[in-house]
């Protein structure tokens, strides 16, 4: 690569760490900051890559693409619809028709108080962002609308607080979804990978698992609302689309244009992972979402671990650990999705016994 083919990846953790080291596998310069942070002494880059979906002000993410001329990934406008659920929602819901759950957007308690009664209970109460199941609550009665309005605005005190109709559904999934340039005709085309299963406890992601069991109508329905929800988008890269599934019914959740956590599943599971799809991607290159064996995600508190208890987790087969900040996530694969689940779960099990 030339010197002005530098990438600048906006945003912290593995998220963006990983999608750096993608680019620099592909011959990039990249580097890993924040727009309120000195930037390295000849810094012009070519690509600027969002990796956060909050924490990053849009008029000064404006101004550095102005003032630095680089090719803003996701753009301007794609970073404003997705930065938090209110325009995600909507733009899904009211301008493309997808099917999503009965939800209302409140921006003071007594909103969320006569919002959940249209919207019926049980509701599910959410932050104004998308944070992994952080903050959300799922609420029986009144008594419990305000614990969960202030668990949502401690999560995040800006913008309206979600409140959606519950579904007991049959799982939750994430499609990765990539949009590149197809080398067989010059324009740009859409790629699924094997849709990702994810369980949560809490709120929290606890276990991703690939691929998830959907019918062949609920395979086309997901494809389908990725697809429209992506051209919409417009951007080249990756997008984390997240799906309820119910039968052969599937319902539109959220969005993410950038690789996700329960997306690092495809580091085991696929010949070519989420971020190296990204790189590829945003740089118009051919892609490749072949799933190359089930496998099987465990995401456990890394603050106990010991050496003893990784050996222990290791020893399971075809099992992997990676420690990111506080989370160790476990990797595992199998002849079959059982089987991988199987492993994963054995080997959180050594992790947690710690």
């Amino acid at each position: 690569m030339q010197n002005n083919d530098q990438v600048l990846v906006l945003g912290t953790g593995p998220v963006a760490q990983n999608t750096a080291t993608s680019f620099v596998d592909l011959g990039f310069d990249a580097w890993v900051g924040a727009l309120k942070q000195p930037m390295p002494e000849g810094l012009r880059p070519k690509i600027t890559v969002v990796c956060e979906n909050s924490g990053i002000d849009m008029g000064e993410l404006d101004s550095w693409q102005r003032a630095s001329g680089t090719q803003l990934v996701p753009s301007l406008d794609a970073c404003n619809i997705t930065r938090n659920r209110e325009g995600v929602r909507r733009t899904a819901a009211e301008e493309l028709g997808l099917p999503t759950m009965a939800y209302e957007f409140a921006h003071t308690p007594e909103e969320l108080e006569r919002y959940a009664e249209s919207v019926g209970y049980p509701c599910v109460v959410k932050p104004p962002v998308s944070t992994g199941g952080k903050g959300q609550t799922v609420v029986q009665t009144p008594g419990e609308l305000a614990g969960a309005w202030q668990l949502a605005r401690e999560t995040n005190p800006d913008g309206a607080v979600a409140v959606e109709r519950y579904v007991d559904f049959d799982f939750e999934v994430t499609l990765v979804t990539a949009r590149s340039v197809d080398p067989a005709t010059g324009q740009l085309a859409t790629w699924f990978c094997e849709p990702i299963g994810t369980r949560h406890e809490g709120g929290v992601l606890v276990e991703a698992w690939q691929p998830a069991p959907l019918s062949g109508a609920a395979m086309d329905n997901a494809r389908s609302i990725a697809a429209r929800i992506s051209g919409k988008i417009g951007a080249q890269g990756v997008y984390s689309i997240e799906l309820f599934v119910d039968g052969d019914e599937v319902y539109f959740s959220d969005v993410n244009p950038r690789p996700s956590l329960e997306g690092m599943v495809t580091r085991a599971t696929q010949r070519v992972d989420q971020f190296d799809l990204h790189a590829r991607a945003v740089a118009g290159l051919p892609i490749d979402s072949t799933l190359i064996t089930p496998g099987a995600a465990r995401f456990v508190s890394a603050n106990s671990i010991d050496r003893d208890s990784v050996a222990r987790a290791l020893a399971v087969e075809e099992t992997g650990i990676q420690v990111l900040g506080e989370i160790a996530l476990i990797r595992s694969t199998g002849e079959s999705m059982e089987e991988a689940r199987g492993r994963a779960e054995r080997a959180a099990g050594e992790l947690k016994g710690s």
